[in-house]
């Protein structure tokens, strides 16, 4: 053989290195060019805003615990985990004037790059593939569904999972026997350096991709031993998120009991959907104009292509992780199902978990931060990966026929999975170009105004969302922008819950469109010295029309227009607050104003001038408290934080009601007790139930507190009972204890009431029904066999041709028994020392009628406010109204009102009146004092008034402070408040109450914190000296010094790191997670050892018992997953020969795609939505199956002969 013979072959090796070189390149160049695709010159509405426009502020802010930017004060929610690596990306791309929209493109090329070359060289280094199909499996894992549905919109949450990889590449060497000291510490430290890099934005999706390579060490022998080390590097590296993290623990308001709760989260989280990696519920979400929230998530969950394509990517991942044997089968397949199953035990429905009811009990109570489940996807996503790789490996060195075009078809599946990018669909269709420019003209002047006078700004109308007619922007982009305070009514509370109250009361009096006379006040009490009134909300995201708050602003005292900035419904305009107001800390005196209530009856309380602006108040909702005040404000009824408030809360609930106890339809605090809390007493009934309300907040077809179950006793014929699920029948059910009934009538809802008239009603009294058809009729009256009723049922069906059908009842009256409800408050009250106030409800009609608890007979006054219609008004005795007193005892009085002044009256002005006798009688003149008598109070108005706040008793009494604040200074972490002498009074921050505060005086004792109005921080001040106070909110030390300590160690750790790297060069230790042999120029596997490895038929080598342990794994978690069905999918699967196995997986999930595809996807009861969960539950059972019959089987040799295999009847 010549010399020429010989030379091609020597330099075959470099050739084939400089082709896989240039594949990688090129696999690059189209990964790093693709978020360059995605709407181009177009910000999205990505994570923060602030790092697009304000990004070394937004880190700045993020050192302190305590952020005052939010105008009243909160926790910063996990802003620390932005100081690495997003925030500096941002920072730096923005000190270069790199646009906005250029430096989210720098950032997910970054995830992008970053995931994919940590996905191939894992799949190179486990030996799973050579280099094309590790160039397909990383790009497999880099375009994953998750990856998709996230990065425009979210993208932080991303970056754990393109970390993922690299963690499980760290810890490779820890499986070897032999293992240097330097090897070893280089592993140790690179998995601290990698824990660090993690970030702590989300704690929990940083958190969950640790399992990977915890079970990488866990499922192996010698891994096992190095746990501990392995533990204790991840936990160094972690330090710098993980204490502020526990600060954040101790000390934040409890947000997650007001999101998204464990039955939404769970929603989707079918088998199916989890193993195709459609299981984030967001992605699921349209808008009120139908729009998806997360478009390119919306794609992958419900387009037909996007799920046959994700089914097939995952069927194939399935087939090739059940040929996995030894420690990586082990590894794969543990995180394969323990991933999948903790996203579908809480997943219920026909065929969901038997478990789901715990589950979700868990995640909305102890387990609430993993309530987000989806989080845990790259635990799965990964060996999915790993299995379709190897697949695609063993096709690809395959010598048939007929595997030649197999490699294409499978790495064309993996661009149709990307549905998203190919159909341009990948972010949000509500991207905007550029903030305009009047939105910076505000903020330069804001901030000027505040550096002139203090105090903070508030923006109207409040929206859940920033989303605008020019874009969304995902916060708001005057927050943002300006360096002074800003306050926002935010979609999660962060701040304390009773200031979160007072911004939705203060959102509905301005968007009223009439005249408030407190709501100037009430502002300044927050230390809101401005308002910018915006124009521009997207309808879309349903807040109050701009132009009644307009309206509001306008014929309210105390605002004054400032400046307006653009022009049309672009224009921004700043209003003045022109009450006087302390911006930093106010001073009152030593006793406060004590009110049974919430914090938001601080503006009824000032309208009723029953507090003043030098009084502080102090709740005390005790129902035998001495409140000095007792109003009807903080009614028991559910609350959805999820939408705007106008269409937050449902009615008034009975006592005996615990809906409003449920995680997300809780009430915010100090609600919670409905023992303390004014609810909804029925008359007539001892219980009543309805099938469904329009009322219910949480109804899909909410339409408004009027329309709740009361509604159908009520006496009004323009309300009415509302079934809310369109539901084809709907019932009403009620208890009517020893009462005979011989006839009920009804008045149905119809056309007018925009209701389904029902076919045929059917009523039930105790043991006796009738049944009658309605024929188009409204008005019915049945007869029924005279009986004692016990329960009465009313059964409305809707007919048979009706869509979406709405059922009601506008009237149901029972012959002979009177049938109501009324809102009962529960504090006893003595009107010769208390006072009661009383307010419109939003659901009360035009009479406010209540049932109160008096305590001592007497003759008390009474006041009313009324809103005028517009028109002349008479100053003569009744001529305003009359208030209704009905005792105990029956005996009713009626007292005639009478306005204070007569003549026009502008429409939406209220105007006051009085009683026209000067007293009356609280209490029947015989009746014993000592008990209490419920009294029910009904308040009714003329025609062209309508009532809206009364008060009744005496007035309270209490001292205003005798010294004043001469001065405020210092940060968000420290306040220094100089006061002047006299009596000692309570000092109040204008932000959040929260154990996190202390205060000093000058002498260095420190002060009694109290909660003032419900939700301020203050603190007893005893001197009566000039004093110096100093506040500090402690926890700030803690979180600087954990971001500090925790920095320096992870600063040690990469040190520690490229050390012992060093020294790993100097001795020859060059690989740092060498799991096969590789080559020596450029770590490729050998193509024969990877075949040998990957490729080779193995027959299945199910260890001892392992066929009856596998069997009994399959059984479990298909009962697990889906209930008995799933039970049944086990046993199946149990059946099949373990060489069918990987068929029956691969197939079942195709199949269970289709089903998905065209037959429901959404909706838990479809026909796809079962099939598919049931076909899923098979791949899922399968898995479990092979985890024990191949777990223990051996890997192919590693020292195997480098020879090409020949293929064997096996392996076909």
């Amino acid at each position: 053989m010549t010399d020429a013979d010989t030379q091609p072959r020597e330099r075959a090796p470099l050739g084939r290195a400089a082709v896989e070189r240039l594949q990688l390149w090129l696999v690059l160049a189209v990964l790093v060019v693709l978020p360059w695709l995605i709407s181009p010159g177009r910000t999205q509405p990505d994570t923060k805003i602030d790092l697009t426009l304000s990004p070394w502020r937004y880190l700045g802010r993020s050192l302190d615990a305590w952020n005052t930017h939010a105008g009243l004060g909160e926790l910063q929610n996990q802003a620390y985990g932005y100081l690495f690596p997003m925030g500096p990306i941002f920072g730096v791309c923005r000190s270069l004037d790199v646009p906005a929209w250029a430096t989210q493109r720098v950032w997910w090329t970054v995830l992008l790059v970053v995931s994919f070359l940590g996905a191939q060289q894992l799949l190179r280094r486990l030996g799973v593939a050579g280099a094309v199909p590790a160039l397909v499996g990383g790009a497999a894992y880099a375009l994953a569904p998750r990856m998709l549905t996230v990065l425009p919109v979210i993208s932080v949450e991303a970056w754990p999972m393109a970390l993922a990889p690299w963690l499980v590449i760290a810890v490779l060497p820890l499986v070897r026997r032999e293992l240097p000291r330097a090897e070893l510490i280089r592993a140790l430290s690179l998995a601290g350096v990698l824990t660090a890099a993690l970030g702590g934005v989300n704690a929990t999706a940083s958190g969950i991709v640790l399992a990977l390579p915890f079970a990488f060490l866990l499922t192996h022998p010698i891994g096992r031993r190095r746990l501990l080390p392995w533990l204790g590097a991840v936990l160094l590296g972690a330090l710098w998120w993980l204490l502020p993290l526990l600060v954040l623990g101790k000390y934040a308001y409890p947000f997650l009991d007001y999101i998204e709760t464990s039955s939404i989260t769970t929603a989707v989280t079918s088998v199916p959907n989890v193993l195709r990696g459609a299981d984030d519920w967001i992605a699921y979400i349209l808008d009120s104009a139908d729009h998806p929230v997360w478009q390119g998530g919306w794609v992958l969950a419900q387009s037909v292509t996007a799920i046959l394509a994700t089914g097939l990517v995952a069927a194939i991942g399935c087939w090739g992780l059940l040929r996995q044997r030894g420690h990586l089968g082990r590894w794969t397949l543990l995180c394969a199902v323990g991933a999948t199953l903790f996203m579908v035990l809480g997943h219920g429905g026909t065929v969901g978990s038997p478990l789901s009811e715990t589950v979700r009990g868990l995640l909305d109570g102890s387990l609430a931060p993993l309530r987000n489940i989806h989080k845990a996807d790259p635990v799965l996503r990964l060996p999915l990966v790993i299995g379709f790789t190897a697949v695609l490996q063993r096709v690809t060195v395959s010598r048939r026929e007929r595997d030649r075009f197999v490699p294409v078809l499978l790495a064309l599946s993996v661009a149709l999975a990307a549905t998203p990018i190919w159909q341009g669909r990948v972010g949000a269709s509500d991207a905007y170009g550029a903030i305009p420019t009047q939105w910076t003209q505000v903020a330069h002047e804001i901030d000027r105004a505040a550096k002139e006078s203090g105090g903070s700004t508030m923006l109207l109308p409040n929206s859940r969302t920033p989303t605008y007619t020019w874009g969304s922007t995902t916060d708001e982009p005057l927050s943002a922008l300006a360096t002074s305070s800003v306050v926002t009514r935010e979609a999660a509370p962060l701040g304390i819950p009773g200031s979160t109250r007072i911004l939705d009361v203060a959102d509905e009096l301005a968007a009223s469109g009439e005249s408030q006379p407190s709501l100037a006040a009430g502002l300044a009490r927050l230390g809101i010295t401005r308002v910018v009134l915006r124009r521009d909300l997207a309808t879309s995201v349903k807040a109050q029309p701009w132009r009644k708050v307009q309206q509001t602003l306008s014929r309210s005292p105390g605002f004054r227009v400032a400046a307006t900035y653009g022009t049309g419904r672009s224009a921004l305009t700043v209003y003045d607050v022109t009450v006087a107001s302390d911006t930093g800390a106010s001073l009152y005196g030593a006793t406060p104003v004590t009110v049974a209530g919430g914090p938001e009856s601080l503006f009824d309380l000032y309208t009723a001038g029953l507090l003043s602006a030098q009084q502080w108040m102090r709740l005390d909702p005790r129902p035998s408290g001495d409140a000095a005040v007792v109003t009807d404000t903080m009614p028991w009824r559910a609350y959805n934080n999820g939408v705007p408030t106008a269409f937050a809360y449902g009615p008034v609930l009975t006592r005996g009601d615990d809906t409003p106890t449920h995680i997300g339809a809780k009430d915010l605090l100090p609600a919670g007790d409905p023992a303390q809390q004014p609810a909804r007493e029925w008359i007539g009934w001892s219980g009543l139930a309805v099938s469904s309300s329009a009322a219910d907040p949480f109804a899909q077809h909410y339409l408004g507190v009027h329309d709740g179950p009361a509604s159908a006793f009520d006496g009004d014929v323009t309300t009415a009972w509302l079934a809310g699920d369109h539901e084809a029948t709907a019932s009403l059910t009620g208890v009517l204890p020893g009462r005979e009934v011989s006839t009920l009538r009804l008045h149905l809802a119809g056309r007018k009431q925009h209701a389904t008239l029902p076919s045929h009603v059917r009523v039930q009294v105790g043991d006796r029904s009738i049944s009658i058809a309605v024929r188009g009729r409204t008005e019915l009256t049945l007869p029924v066999p005279a009986t004692r009723a016990g329960t009465v049922s009313v059964q409305l069906t809707a007919p048979p041709d009706a869509v979406d059908p709405v059922l009601g009842i506008v009237e149901l009256r029972v012959d002979g028994t009177k049938l109501g409800s009324v809102i009962d408050v529960p504090q006893q009250v003595d009107l010769t020392h208390q006072a009661l106030l009383l307010h419109r409800l939003p659901e009360d009609g035009a009479t406010i009628t209540r049932q109160v608890h008096i305590t001592a007979s007497g003759s008390m006054p009474a006041t009313v406010w009324l809103r005028s219609s517009g028109g002349s008004v008479s100053a003569s005795c009744g001529a305003a109204g009359e208030i209704t007193v009905r005792a105990t005892d029956g005996k009713t009085q009626r007292i005639p009102l009478r306005l204070k002044d007569s003549g026009p009256a502008a429409e939406g002005e209220l105007v006051e009146a009085t009683t026209c006798k000067a007293r009356w009688s609280s209490r029947a003149r015989n009746e014993p004092v000592s008990r209490p008598s419920a009294a029910v109070i009904s308040i009714a108005g003329k025609p062209g008034l309508t009532p809206q706040l009364a008060t009744f008793g005496t007035r309270p009494t209490v001292s205003a402070a005798e010294r004043a604040v001469t001065s405020v200074s210092g940060d968000s972490g420290e306040r220094v408040v100089r006061i002047g002498a006299g009596a000692p009074g309570v000092v109040a921050l204008s932000e959040g109450f929260n154990a996190g505060w202390h205060a000093t005086a000058g002498s260095g004792r420190s002060l009694q914190p109290v909660e003032v109005d419900g939700w301020r921080q203050g603190f007893r001040v005893t001197s009566k000296d000039a004093d110096t106070i100093t506040l500090r909110f402690i926890p700030t030390t803690p979180q600087r010094l954990g971001l500090l300590g925790g920095g320096l160690v992870a600063i040690a750790l990469l040190l520690t790191f490229l050390a012992a790297a060093y020294v790993c060069r100097r001795t020859g230790h060059t690989s740092t997670s060498r799991m096969t042999a590789l080559s020596a120029n450029d770590g490729a596997i050998k193509p024969s050892l990877a075949e040998r490895a990957v490729i080779r038929p193995r027959r299945a080598m199910p260890g001892p018992g392992s066929g009856a342990v596998g069997a009994a794994a399959a059984v479990l978690v298909g009962f697990l997953a889906a209930g008995p069905a799933g039970l049944i999918a086990g046993l199946v699967v149990a059946a099949v020969p373990v060489r069918w196995l990987r068929h029956t997986a691969g197939g079942a999930m195709v199949a269970a795609a289709i089903a998905l595809a065209f037959f429901g996807v959404v909706d838990a009861q479809s026909t796809g939505a079962v099939a598919g969960q049931l076909l899923g539950t098979v791949t899922l059972s399968a898995l479990a199956r092979a985890g024990c019959v191949f777990g223990g089987a051996p890997s192919a040799a590693p020292d195997a002969p480098a020879a090409t295999p020949t293929p064997t009847r096996a392996a076909r």
